[in-house]
């Protein structure tokens, strides 16, 4: 007897969260058209130099292509989060230097650590250790040691910063089953916290969180990251699951908040060690891919984790 086909897509369709959400990610896009028309309207003619506008350009640019990777997943979820490994990699790549020897032995593990994930789940959190033997048996089998030290520790940091982080992607959406409400909460506040905290930050400056790091972020900017990270539970309600207790709700989102914040202060401490503003120059005024996703690296690996937890302790709370 013959089995029946598993789709190797899903049909976003299907899911009555995907008309939901794609309709309240098209408002925002559309409000924040309207602000920037707002905000230039006595210079439309150049409006493609503004800054605002690049932005919003990139964000309805990146928007999809994470929806797609949320809701149909498969190959077109593997192409994505590929791309924004391979693109983040080649960045961080170039900012600190490596071999290129070790820039392609970590591209490739980086790429089969997505694959890896998406087929054998279970051994997701063996990912690490193997890459941190391969890259080590590096120097050991070719006797090349000159730069070997910083070599390695540059592979494992940009190893686990950059795919390790964006695989999570995959082992949410295959290993829970709230995995596409965790995606789609953990992504909205994650955008939300950043828009609020550049917003807020720049109308009220004021003290600066970490003058050192990163000269241009404020307290008020970091208030800016909660009221974001809330604002995107309270815009996504409808894929709260029903089974989360009044605890998870109340505390994810801070969570999500200060993840976005730290993971956007690892890139700037990062960037001022090379003495760069941008790590490229892929979008629009954002520079390169790793300036825009810095946040969702750190945070949707700390959110899932503060979801899960909070779900052990707190279950059948309300």
């Amino acid at each position: 007897m013959m089995l029946p086909a598993v789709p190797l897509v899903d049909n976003p369709f299907d899911n009555e969260l995907f008309l939901p959400t794609v309709a309240r990610v098209g408002i925002l896009l559309a409000v924040a058209a309207l602000v920037v028309v707002i905000v230039e309207r006595r210079r439309l003619a150049q409006i493609r130099q503004s800054s605002l506008f690049q932005k919003v350009l990139s964000w309805s640019l990146m928007a999809p292509a994470y929806l797609a990777a949320v809701f149909v997943g498969g190959p077109v979820a593997f192409l994505v989060v590929g791309f924004m490994i391979v693109q983040g990699l080649a960045e961080y790549g170039r900012l600190i230097g490596l071999n290129r020897r070790y820039g392609w032995l970590l591209t490739f593990a980086g790429v089969a650590t997505l694959g890896f994930t998406g087929v054998l789940t279970q051994f997701f959190l063996l990912a690490p250790l193997a890459f941190f033997v391969i890259v080590t048996a590096l120097p050991i089998v070719t006797g090349d040691i000159v730069d070997a030290h910083r070599q390695v520790t540059g592979a494992l940091f940009g190893y686990i910063y950059i795919p390790f982080m964006l695989s999570y992607l995959a082992f949410i959406k295959v290993l829970e089953l709230d995995g596409v409400e965790i995606l789609i909460l953990t992504g909205i506040a994650v955008a939300l916290s950043d828009i609020a905290a550049f917003t807020i930050g720049s109308l009220l400056g004021g003290p600066k969180l970490a003058p050192r790091i990163s000269p241009n972020k404020t307290w008020a900017g970091a208030a800016g990251n909660l009221i974001g990270a809330y604002a995107g539970w309270v815009l996504m309600w409808f894929a709260i699951p029903g089974d989360w207790s009044l605890t998870t709700r109340a505390v994810v989102p801070a969570v999500t908040a200060v993840a976005a914040l730290y993971g956007d202060l690892i890139q700037s401490f990062v960037k001022r060690d090379f003495g760069v503003k941008d790590v490229g120059d892929l979008l629009p005024g954002f520079g390169g891919l790793l300036d825009r996703i810095d946040s969702l690296l750190v945070g949707l690996p700390l959110s899932y984790y503060a979801i899960v937890i909070s779900q052990h302790f707190t279950v059948g709370a309300r």
